[in-house]
């Protein structure tokens, strides 16, 4: 966009309208809306601050009033009688904190008596604070870091083989045998792309997936990349669609190059919806050579066929899973994370509601990333999940999502909660029998 207030005006005008030739449920967002309130009784922000702005029916009317001037008859006729409203100068810098204090985690969708999707109008609301320079500067420095590094945490292949290396002896500590994480095998049938907090930060849901394949006699049939190991993907949440489809891109490219026929995707809700419901379905990149199946989802399926053995009694302390709301809302990946839980743990507890119907942990939409805003993650946006974890009593809680865990390890610590957070696989990791044994580990702290 440009600089002067004339052309910006024209080219947010000329965005929102470009919605009146968008997909279906777009268009309908913009007349559909009947001001019901349900979606601010069901949106973890607006139970952390009643405040108007972070209704999200308040926030979505940032551009629908603008549509309505411009693109409805009543709305150029009557205005603001009908909600219509222009652009005013200078207003785009408001709506930094009004898109940005959305988790994207549609439930407002899940709730709504007319599907109303608040995140669709949230996710354009950033595109158009992207196109004029205006996303948050933490959130432009992943993307920047992700696109020239393959990762979000900006790390070299050398300080990824190191971190293997690491792995690997953890692993020898734990059973008193050599199990490998092959990297850069080409022509190994699965191409493990996890989160790179998997592998650099929480790194215990990778050694669990090390163990399946272990088990399974497939240590030689998968492999991760040294230069693309990281599947989050911060353009869905910067609203940047050329972002978004060039992470993609270059894991697509790595997966023909390893010559991989699965694309195996670990503990990451949004990357695995981008991948799976996005690139695969819109066939970005035409159709794909491999097919591409989630971890929890692969090692649900081996669990119900009798062919993994667990001591409980390596996870004896209540646990609790957070349903990550893009495996919760768009994945539906919900009783797989459950069965391994219920597989490896003595005391699983749910958090209710739970499921399709849980709580945004308070991170979403990139939120987690934006240590800027985080006394409002704590205070506001993480009030009810804090709440949910509390009354289960939990003193493990398995979110199958990096961003996740790093906001519920923070709300922990904020609120001084001796409460661990790890994923679903730390879990198997540590309670999964190889040659009928589990790992022998006096602590995991």
């Amino acid at each position: 966009m440009a600089d002067t207030t004339t052309n910006i005006k024209e080219a947010v005008i000329k965005s929102i309208s470009a919605m009146k030739e968008g997909p279906l449920p777009l268009r309908m967002y913009m007349d559909m809306c009947v001001k019901c309130g349900t979606c601010a009784t069901v949106c973890p922000i607006f139970y952390g601050s009643d405040e108007k702005k972070y209704n999200p029916a308040e926030r979505s009317d940032l551009l629908r009033s603008i549509y309505k001037k411009h693109n409805t008859i009543t709305g150029k006729l009557f205005g603001g009688l009908v909600g219509a409203r222009d652009y005013r100068e200078g207003e785009l810098e408001e709506w930094v904190e009004h898109f940005y204090t959305c988790t994207a985690c549609r439930r407002c969708a899940t709730y709504c008596p007319f599907g109303i999707d608040n995140s669709v109008l949230t996710r354009k609301g950033r595109a158009i604070l992207e196109a004029a320079g205006l996303t948050p500067k933490i959130m432009q420095k992943v993307v920047k870091i992700s696109l020239e590094t393959g990762n979000t945490d900006g790390a070299s292949p050398k300080a990824f083989m190191s971190a293997i290396e690491f792995l690997e002896e953890e692993m020898k500590d734990d059973h008193g045998i050599d199990i490998k994480i092959p990297v850069d095998v080409v022509g190994a049938e699965y191409f493990y792309v996890p989160p790179s907090g998997d592998v650099l930060v929480n790194p215990e849901a990778t050694t669990g997936i090390a163990k399946v394949f272990y088990n399974l006699g497939l240590q030689d049939k998968w492999t991760m990349s040294s230069n693309y190991f990281d599947g989050a993907n911060y353009g869905l949440f910067t609203g940047n669609d050329v972002h978004m489809k060039a992470e993609c891109k270059a894991y697509v490219e790595e997966a023909k190059r390893l010559k991989c026929k699965v694309f195996f995707m670990g503990e990451c809700g949004h990357a695995y919806r981008i991948v799976k419901f996005m690139m695969e379905k819109a066939k970005w990149f035409g159709d794909l050579p491999f097919r591409i199946e989630n971890c929890m989802e692969f090692t649900a399926g081996l669990i119900k066929a009798g062919k993994l053995e667990f001591d409980k009694s390596k996870n004896p302390q209540p646990v609790t899973y957070h349903d990550p709301c893009n495996f919760g809302r768009s994945c539906n990946i919900l009783d797989e994370p459950r069965l391994i839980l219920e597989s490896s743990c003595e005391d699983f507890r749910e958090m209710y509601p739970n499921r399709g119907d849980n709580w945004c942990c308070g991170g979403g939409g990139g939120l987690a990333a934006m240590d800027d805003i985080l006394e409002f993650r704590m205070k506001v946006t993480g009030k009810k999940k804090t709440e949910q974890i509390l009354e289960t009593g939990a003193k493990f809680v398995a979110a199958a999502c990096a961003n996740c865990k790093r906001q519920i390890t923070q709300l922990m610590e904020y609120h001084k909660m001796d409460v661990k957070v790890g994923g679903v696989h730390d879990m198997l990791s540590r309670a999964i029998k190889i040659n009928g044994k589990a790992a022998e580990r006096e602590s995991y702290d």
